[in-house]
């Protein structure tokens, strides 16, 4: 029995996942299946961060980050479109922290600081093109 993992079978895990929050950190990687983890995510939006990044789907990241748009930091990003963007920041516009500059448009920006003028500090696309235009004057 591992001492990290207090779900060591399928059985134990799928109660755990049904019933309890943050459960899923506690079930052991190998018994994580893309059922287990459904039923997971649907109860309890916060053990997103705990389920293997190669079984996330994308029907999986959307009701994710529906459930809580922070869930988008634990999206892998190939998975990461302007539609999840904008579920993120439109649930709480402090979500842009977690939305990559390629996904930073000004649909994404306008949405997150109307919800939230906070956002403003977590835009990253000044940076981008600060960037190409200092690359840009090297040349």
């Amino acid at each position: 029995m591992s001492e990290e993992y207090k779900y060591n079978t399928y059985k134990e895990a799928l109660e755990a996942v049904k019933y309890r929050s943050h459960s899923l950190k506690h079930v052991r990687p190998d018994l994580q299946t893309t059922g287990l983890i459904e039923i997971a995510v649907k109860h309890w939006a916060y053990d997103f961060e705990y389920v293997r990044k190669d079984l996330i789907t994308t029907e999986m990241a959307m009701r994710a980050v529906r459930k809580w748009g922070g869930n988008l930091q634990h999206v892998r990003p190939d998975l990461q479109t302007p539609e999840l963007a904008l579920i993120a920041v439109k649930k709480w516009g402090l979500n842009l922290k977690f939305v990559p500059a390629h996904l930073q448009t000004s649909k994404v920006i306008e949405i997150a600081l109307k919800q939230n003028p906070s956002a403003k500090q977590y835009i990253k696309v000044k940076e981008m093109f600060k960037n190409a235009l200092e690359e840009a004057l090297d040349e």
